[in-house]
This record gives C-alpha cells, structure tokens and sequence, in this order.
C-alpha cells in the first residue's frame, strides 16, 4: 500500500499556479507533495470553505495553500494558491 495520499489542483489553483515563477512552482509543488504524503496533518490554520467544508490553510511564506482532504479516495484538493 503506497503511502500518502494523491493531490489534485482545482481550477483557481492552476491558474494561480500558472502565473508563478519556474522557482515559486518548485516551491509550490513541493508543498503539495507534502500535505498529499501526510494527509492527517492540519494546517496553519482552519477555515470552512463556501460549501461548509473544512479547509485548512497552510502559510509558506509568499504563498498560502488552502486545501482539504478526500480520505474517502486518498486525495488532497488544493483548492487555492494565494501569494500573500
């Protein structure tokens, strides 16, 4: 059994992904890499999305990661990349 889950990026995410520096989108990958191979680990800080789920932020500096976990099919849904 593999460890950690997969990650998937959501639509606003890709496009605030795309405007990044080749650096910022190392740095951004790798963030994603890790919340996605520890999946019950909180963020920074926590915050109900627009649909009353539970997202966690997570502060990286320059960027903020807003995410949630599907345990149901072992992916993290990074729904938002915000340069802060």
């Amino acid at each position: 059994m593999p460890l950690g889950y997969d990650f998937s990026l959501d639509r606003e995410a890709v496009m605030a992904f795309a405007q990044c520096s080749p650096p910022e989108q190392r740095l951004l990958l790798a963030a994603c890499e890790r919340v996605a191979r520890h999946p019950f680990a909180t963020g920074d800080c926590p915050m109900r999305g627009e649909h009353g789920r539970q997202n966690e932020l997570l502060d990286l500096g320059e960027f903020v990661l807003t995410f949630w976990v599907d345990h149901a099919v072992r992916v993290v849904r990074i729904v938002a990349i915000e340069r802060t």
